[in-house]
């Protein structure tokens, strides 16, 4: 009976560090995304999201491969390379599901640009995420933008 309680512990306490190890994993994905969007780096924003990932757009009622999407993002980067624009992310979480290798996330990112003129321009989005872990690093499948959302709903999550 002593054995099967240690062995009970034990199984808790792996599954305790198994669930920090991924969220903290999962949080230093969405830093380096975060830190590729202020830098301009497209190479390395490219690089979170699988070549097969799609991206959902509710605003758009559309659904196309992430390889669309960053094609349409790609000037963005240019212009924050240059130094044309600053450009920023930020993400709040209002459900995080996850285990060791897989992630589905839901929150609101909010994306802003502030010209060389000082002129902000500011975007709340609520979305969606799905990752998974392959060779040690988190990837994401699929984003989807659900809808437009404003500050006030940002503030209160």
């Amino acid at each position: 009976m002593k054995q099967v309680c240690i062995l009970i512990v034990f199984l808790l306490i792996q599954s305790v560090y198994a669930d920090d190890s991924a969220i903290n994993e999962l949080n230093a994905a969405w830093d380096k995304l975060e830190q590729t969007v202020s830098n301009g780096d497209f190479g390395a924003f490219k690089s979170i999201y699988h070549r097969d990932a799609v991206l959902v757009n509710g605003i758009s009622k559309s659904s196309y491969p992430i390889k669309k999407a960053l094609e349409g993002w790609q000037q963005g980067f240019k212009d924050t390379k240059s130094g044309e624009i600053t450009a920023h992310l930020d993400v709040k979480f209002s459900e995080r599901i996850y285990d060791q290798f897989t992630a589905h996330e839901t929150g609101i990112f909010h994306y802003y640009t502030i010209n060389k003129g000082g002129e902000q321009n500011d975007t709340y989005v609520h979305f969606e995420s799905l990752w998974v872990k392959k060779n040690n690093k988190w990837i994401m499948m699929m984003e989807y933008q659900r809808s437009m959302t404003d500050e006030t709903e940002w503030n209160t999550l």
